[in-house]
């Protein structure tokens, strides 16, 4: 999906970026989703506005005009790696616990407890180490006044 946007401020070699909704975003059968993941903020009136950071490798100003993509695929990809790997993540360690504590009292307890404590730190990972390559939007195009 593209999306002009205007640039609002620069720090560092990132820039954050505010727009409309495009008007495809009507027709998109994903567009709930974006609200949810937080792309979208409520506007004034005029519809849904969008404020993003984004990485700003093509020297971009304050007050220019930019086309960013996203991935077609970013929305899935984003689930998974927020709801589908934390829940592996809890059932294979709590798994491996329970097969390591087997036949003991506590078994239960300690495979929950280290299945949850599994996803703390699969979280913590991944807050660490931010969003990898292709999780964001991209400005392709720089339209200057």
């Amino acid at each position: 999906m593209r999306q002009t946007v205007f640039v609002t401020e620069i720090h560092d070699h990132e820039a954050i970026v505010v727009g409309e909704r495009a008007s495809s975003c009507n027709s998109c059968a994903g567009k709930a989703s974006c609200k949810t993941l937080g792309s979208w903020k409520e506007g004034s009136g005029e519809g849904r506005v969008l404020k993003l950071r984004v990485k700003n490798d093509s020297s971009a100003e304050v007050g220019d005009e930019v086309v960013i993509e996203v991935a077609d695929d970013l929305l899935l990809r984003t689930a998974f790696r927020l709801y589908g790997v934390p829940m592996l993540v809890f059932i294979a360690v709590g798994a491996v616990v329970g097969f390591v504590l087997q036949g003991q009292e506590i078994t239960g307890v300690a495979s929950a407890v280290s299945g949850m404590l599994g996803v703390v730190g699969y979280y913590a990972w991944i807050w660490q180490r931010g969003a990898p390559e292709g999780f964001d939007a991209q400005i392709i195009e720089v339209k200057k006044p």
